[in-house]
């Protein structure tokens, strides 16, 4: 349930408040942490601390006034690198939204994503030469399913990660619809392919087409393998999958069970953030009947989009290779363990599954706040081994 502060005029009241103090707050764990034994972990760098600290305190300020950052949908300054996808329109185009993407509970729309370093160019290659070869990465970016992110700074980071450590030429960063009572499940997963079928129409080959998530979107690259895997869908599997820290249990009251672990006292995270993506990913009892035409028919539905929504106790065979990694000292440790195993239980599966050691969640996005690009960099050049070795 929304808070008193996210409307006003006591959202303002609480920002006037939030601005106030967030100064002093972080200035007192600034000169906490010059104390290495003070630090959440001797193991984390003064930026790393700092850093935790300041991404929880604006989680906690996000989720308490139900801030959602608009998606941009024009080019702006951006120019030829913005994107406007449409969703594919003609008969055989609406025909791959199916199954639990068919349009019942929400309807395809149009997505706004952002080319780094430039758009993928139709080229024609030099008299009797090879054509030029394009690896695209897809990414798209965690926040619960409700928080959204500035599109130039958010692709910038990950594309001098993706290209500097992974061979990315290209990357797309698609802006899904945030979860919000007329936007749940499956708005988001529409959104993936829409932008995965754009790239597929600039004639970039599947197999040079790897998915990228973290966090929610790390949930959203998995269900959307799911549905590749489980739908008669024309579309091809992509090359390859990287998931950082995928949040996999959405079942109810996840955020107090969050709440109670240890790491919740140091990690970015907070459990009311979660319960706020949980209760708006979710579809309500209501939007369901709506998209129904009976109770008997609308619990199908539920139990058919569950995996798809909570993938936890949920593996399912997947021909794409999948680099799934942890931070040892998150607060989504265990399930994110839980789900990989059983992921690597399923036959034919190419699961690696990588620990970070002394990281928190999500040191993917976020990692010039938490001055981590070298250990994602680490983690990129392990999953590049690994996709070389069983692709």
């Amino acid at each position: 349930m929304a808070s008193l502060w996210s409307s006003q005029p006591f959202k303002s009241i609480y920002a006037v408040w939030f601005t106030s103090t967030a100064a002093i707050y972080l200035m007192a764990y600034s000169l906490r942490y010059i104390v290495r034994p003070l630090r959440p972990f001797r193991e984390w760098s003064y930026a790393t601390s700092l850093g935790a600290v300041a991404l929880g305190y604006y989680f906690r300020y996000l989720t308490k006034v139900r801030f959602q950052q608009p998606r941009q949908m024009e080019p702006g300054k951006c120019g030829e690198r913005f994107a406007l996808i449409q969703p594919p329109s003609d008969k055989g185009g609406q025909a791959l939204f199916t199954g639990v993407l068919a349009p019942k509970i929400t309807q395809p729309a149009p997505v706004g994503a952002l080319w780094h370093p430039a758009p993928v160019a139709v080229e024609e290659p030099p008299g009797g030469s090879e054509p030029i070869r394009r690896k695209v990465a897809l990414v798209m970016a965690g926040g619960a399913f409700v928080l959204g992110w500035d599109p130039e700074a958010t692709v910038q980071a990950v594309s001098s990660v993706l290209t500097e450590s992974f061979g990315i030429t290209n990357v797309l960063f698609a802006q899904y619809r945030l979860a919000a009572p007329e936007t749940p499940f499956p708005a988001a997963l529409q959104d993936v392919l829409t932008s995965y079928h754009y790239i597929l129409g600039l004639g970039v080959p599947a197999e040079d087409i790897t998915l990228v998530g973290d966090s929610a979107a790390g949930n959203l690259m998995i269900a959307f393998l799911r549905y590749l895997e489980t739908t008669a869908t024309p579309l091809p599997q992509p090359g390859a999958a990287m998931v950082f820290s995928p949040w996999v249990d959405l079942t109810p009251g996840a955020g107090k069970r969050y709440d109670r672990s240890i790491a919740s006292q140091y990690d970015i995270l907070c459990g009311s953030l979660l319960d706020w993506g949980v209760t708006s990913y979710r579809p309500t009892r209501e939007k369901l009947l709506a998209a129904c035409e009976s109770t008997t028919e609308a619990d199908a539905l539920q139990r058919e989009i569950e995996p798809f929504i909570s993938p936890l106790n949920h593996p399912f065979r997947c021909r794409t290779p999948i680099f799934m990694q942890v931070g040892s000292v998150e607060g989504l440790f265990d399930t994110i363990c839980q789900f990989a195993r059983q992921m690597e239980g399923v036959e034919g599966n190419k699961i690696h599954f990588e620990i970070s050691e002394h990281m928190p969640h999500d040191f993917f996005l976020p990692h010039p706040v938490l001055g981590t690009k070298e250990q994602v960099k680490d983690a990129l050049e392990v999953a590049s081994r690994f996709f070389d070795r069983v692709m």
